[in-house]
């Protein structure tokens, strides 16, 4: 599960921080395959949800296996800021600081899941 938290959160930062460049980036893929034509505002908005989802959920999972409700909570605080930041109140200063602590986020709560899986509690309830 920890590299979809990092790819969720890596992923719904940089379509929201860069999204001039993410024009341009999901055009070249898009025009590539013979679907430059979908290429939209609307197209940008999902796909960075699907991925802030997708850090979200992998959030979720690690919680079962480290119990620390916190990261979880933070992620999706940080989560809402990216979103808000891009698309309600178009705020780069919002964007670029929830994008921040998204990431942190995600790079410690793989840091706990780390530590969780080498203590004995753990093994003892069956995780590996």
């Amino acid at each position: 599960m920890n590299g979809i938290t990092g790819g969720g959160a890596i992923g719904g930062s940089f379509f929201s921080a860069f999204c001039p460049a993410c024009v341009s980036f999901v055009g070249s893929i898009f025009t590539s395959i013979g679907l430059g034509a979908l290429v939209n505002f609307r197209l940008l908005l999902w796909i960075t949800v699907g991925l802030l989802g997708i850090g979200l959920m992998g959030l979720f999972l690690n919680l079962k296996q480290h119990k620390k409700k916190y990261f979880l909570l933070i992620g999706l605080l940080a989560s809402v800021g990216v979103y808000s930041g891009r698309y309600l109140a178009e705020s780069l200063p919002l964007i670029y600081t929830s994008s921040i602590l998204l990431i942190g986020n995600a790079f410690f709560d793989y840091k706990a899941l780390k530590i969780c899986k080498i203590c004995k509690n753990c093994k003892k309830e069956g995780f590996k």
